[in-house]
């Protein structure tokens, strides 16, 4: 009997398998076996300006994250580009924000520089496009 999909992990060295694959189980709804290619103490930058932005560490750090953007944004993410090489690899998306508060929405362009080491993101920096045009998504008119 074969392993899922969910427990393979891509080669170690190849940071765009690993950030293709990350994506591929967040997409289909597996966001445990996705949160598996992440290492235990990962690091992850958002912009401080936005509501979930600086530094977050570990799994706890990356929880606390979620549930903050979660109060503010739902998303909807397309057009994924991923490119690199060896432990590095850089993933371009175009994500639908809409301010919770609001409902206003606004596209933008997400660009993640990932690290990988022995097969799991060890680090992720976001930039988004225009955290300006996003924050204002969240003020009242």
């Amino acid at each position: 009997m074969g392993l899922a999909a969910s427990t393979v992990a891509p080669a170690a060295s190849d940071a765009v398998a690993v950030v293709n694959e990350m994506a591929r189980r967040f997409q289909s709804g597996d966001h445990e076996g996705a949160r598996a290619l992440m290492h235990p103490d990962i690091r992850v930058q958002q912009p401080a300006s936005l509501p979930h932005g600086g530094w977050h560490t570990g799994a706890a750090g990356l929880a606390a994250m979620n549930v903050e953007a979660a109060r503010h944004w739902d998303r909807a993410i397309t057009n994924p580009v991923v490119f690199g090489e060896g432990a590095r690899a850089v993933q371009i998306t175009t994500q639908v924000w809409t301010a919770k508060a609001t409902g206003r929405s606004a596209s933008v362009d997400v660009i993640e520089a990932f690290a990988v080491a022995d097969g799991q993101i060890v680090e992720i920096r976001v930039f988004q496009q225009d955290t300006h045009l996003l924050l204002g998504l969240l003020a009242a008119e």
